[in-house]
Order: C-alpha cells, then structure tokens, then sequence
C-alpha cells in the first residue's frame, strides 16, 4: 500500500507541474491551444492528471516488481500509459478521431515523449545504482583491509 500511495502522489506530483509547464511554454509562445484549456479548466487539469497517473504511477509500480521481465515491464507500461491517454482524449474530445492517420500520429507523438521521459529517468537511476554500488565495494574493500 505504501508503494502505491508513494508512485500515486509522485505521479499526481509530477502531472501537476507538467500540466503548468504546458500551459505557461502555451503562453509564450502564444499557442491557441490555450482556449481549449481554458475552456473547460477543470477537465483538462483533471484529464492530465489521470493520464499522468496512468503513466508514472503504473510505470513505478511496475518498474519495482521484481518477478516480471525488464522487457515485459516496459511494454506493460506503454500499453498502460497509451491507453490512459487515448482513453482519457477520447473522453474528453482532446483528440481528433477524424480518421486512423491522426490516431496514429497522436500514439506516436505521445511514445516519443513517453520514452524521452523513460529514458531520461532510466539513466538517472542507473547513475544512482551505479553509484550506490561503487560505495559498497568500496566499503567491503575497507572492511578486507581492515582485517
């Protein structure tokens, strides 16, 4: 249950400040966007964060089992993360449902971002076990010389 409270509030945390960077990167640079969001406030702050928590509160959860395969665990994640956005577009009539090549080209857009993000977190925690590991064998290195 921890688990789950910790990645929710992380993924509730992090759709905040996205949905405010979008809305203030919009801004400047004077996007028409903007009337869409402002449209109707509360559905589209409330459709970030639900797309947000399908995202990254999924995607950490799943990231910290350990049973399930690292490949397994990324195309869970994907699919959780897609179908969260689509659902939540669909819902709310963000997205253009004109025809398939819009689809697709909104499936695409949102996978690039998706592995950016993945990617970016990926390396920062590899850094972190690398570096936690460094410490340790440096620790048992002490500890033999110590002997």
């Amino acid at each position: 249950m921890k688990l789950i409270k910790k990645h929710l509030f992380n993924g509730l945390a992090w759709g905040s400040m996205a949905f405010i960077s979008n809305v203030v990167i919009f801004d400047l640079l004077g996007l028409e966007i903007l009337a869409v969001i402002f449209e109707n406030f509360s559905s589209s702050a409330l459709g970030f964060l639900f797309v947000s928590i399908g995202f990254l509160t999924t995607g950490g959860i799943i990231y910290e089992t350990k049973k399930i395969p690292f490949g397994l665990k990324l195309l869970i994640h994907i699919v959780i993360g897609i179908g969260t956005l689509l659902t939540v577009g669909f819902i709310l009539n963000v997205f253009m449902f004109d025809d398939l090549s819009t689809i697709a080209l909104n499936v695409i857009v949102n996978l690039l971002i998706l592995l950016a993000t993945w990617t970016y977190f990926y390396c920062r925690d590899k850094r972190e076990v690398e570096a936690i590991n460094a410490n340790l064998r440096e620790k048992r290195q002490q500890r033999k010389l110590d002997i």
